[in-house]
């Protein structure tokens, strides 16, 4: 619980980080979304191969968790319109299809 919550602290001002250096919380919440897509692509082929249950814990529920939000994503969307969801979703796909091929090769 403790990688968990080391993790979602890390994530967490990563996205507060991101919000304050781009111009729209719109932008920031869909970059946050798409690192955390590709760095949860990395850490499952990673941890999948090596077996570490401990680094897995901490990217993926804790840093990744803290990085990316749905609520978030809706607010935006809310605001501003469906297409920013659509857009979000389709753009996340692209970085997993992108993502997980090239994390099977580097691991």
């Amino acid at each position: 619980m403790l990688l968990v919550a080391i993790g979602g602290v890390a994530g967490s001002l990563l996205r507060f980080a991101l919000g304050e250096l781009l111009p729209t919380h719109s932008a920031g919440t869909l970059w946050a979304n798409l690192i955390g897509v590709f760095i949860a692509c990395q850490a499952v082929v990673f941890c999948e191969r090596r077996g570490n249950a401990n680094l897995r814990h901490l990217l993926l529920p804790g840093f990744c968790g803290g990085l990316t939000t749905f609520s978030a994503l809706m607010m935006v969307t809310e605001q501003s319109s469906y297409w920013y969801l659509l857009g979000t979703i389709v753009a996340s796909f692209a970085v997993a299809f992108v993502s997980v091929p090239l994390a099977r090769q580097a691991f």
